[in-house]
């Protein structure tokens, strides 16, 4: 989703304002209603994850680009928005099909043009490390690439492998912070967890099989599934929340990143059925969901991720 945010930090004599937030999901004109000084936050949209039907690879979607910039303005500053539209799911009926592209968001003020690429959508035949791209930006005074959706490092056409997506690095964690989580080893039937803004999604480092590893979180990546657990069917628990504060008075962050999830009408290898959605909150990215019964569990969807977080991967066997 494109997003822009704008917060006032001071008025020409008046009570200072509150925040204001903007969702629009069209270009507009946006004339400021005081003066002082603002920060604008610019957020490119985000790629929507691949669907891969014969037991492939699928992967997440990249993150927008994100950057801000403090401008001076006046109540008849006037801005010119155009909002990104986040990259479309590729629908139930779609048996085998790639993620769709986000756009960029941009602002124009005066001579300042800020602009927030779109994330890159996911392949449906990703293997050999690749990821989806998050989105760059420009001309704020800071600017951070988006976080790319997780990879595998074995070929694509090892079975049942599904890559968390990206999440927006709203807090300049650089290269890797805000990544989907990732495969480095071989195995089937295998989830990973969406980066939040406070960290990756959980890795899985092992060679086991019907494994899901937990989102990031406001505050703390996923937790990974590291080589000495090498058992199938395992699980792991999402990053830490906490509150994570913009500059001045931005919003509040504080989503516990999603736990993975293993689901199998046999319970063979989970202990319970864990609800699919639980501990999501802002900022936070979505567990991985391993679904080990396709016709028991049709129609289930993964665990949404939170605001600016990345979305798990779900795999159904």
């Amino acid at each position: 989703m494109g997003t822009l945010t704008s917060f006032f930090g001071g008025g020409g004599g008046s009570p200072l304002p509150q925040p204001e937030w903007l969702f629009q999901k069209s270009s507009y004109t946006y004339t400021f209603p005081y003066d002082g000084t603002v920060i604008v936050h610019v957020v490119g949209a985000g790629g929507s994850g691949a669907k891969q039907y014969n037991r492939y690879h699928g992967q997440g979607g990249g993150a927008g680009g994100y950057c801000r910039k403090e401008f001076s303005v006046t109540s008849s500053t006037t801005a010119t928005v155009t909002t990104g539209t986040g990259g479309h799911y590729v629908g139930r009926n779609v048996n085998d099909a790639n993620g769709i592209s986000g756009t960029a968001t941009s602002f124009v003020l005066g001579s300042d043009t800020l602009t927030a690429n779109g994330g890159s959508g996911g392949d449906r035949y990703a293997g050999g490390n690749a990821k989806a791209a998050g989105g760059t930006a420009t001309g704020g005074d800071v600017n951070y690439t988006g976080g790319r959706s997780g990879s595998s490092s074995s070929s694509y056409n090892n079975r049942g492998i599904a890559t968390g997506g990206g999440a927006v690095d709203v807090f300049g964690l650089g290269t890797g912070g805000t990544d989907g989580g990732s495969l480095t080893n071989g195995g089937n039937e295998l989830a990973t967890g969406g980066g939040g803004i406070g960290g990756r999604g959980g890795n899985i480092l092992n060679n086991g099989r019907a494994n899901a590893t937990g989102g990031g979180g406001s505050a703390g990546p996923g937790q990974d599934l590291r080589n000495e657990i090498n058992n199938d069917g395992q699980e792991t628990g999402g990053g830490a929340g906490g509150a994570r504060l913009f500059k001045f008075t931005g919003p509040i962050f504080d989503g516990k990143g999603g736990m993975g999830l293993i689901l199998r009408w046999t319970n063979t290898y989970n202990t319970g059925l864990f609800p699919p959605y639980h501990d999501i909150g802002l900022g936070a990215g979505g567990g991985g969901m391993s679904m080990l019964d396709g016709n028991a569990w049709y129609g289930m969807n993964g665990q949404t991720a939170g605001i600016f977080g990345g979305g798990g991967g779900t795999m159904v066997h």
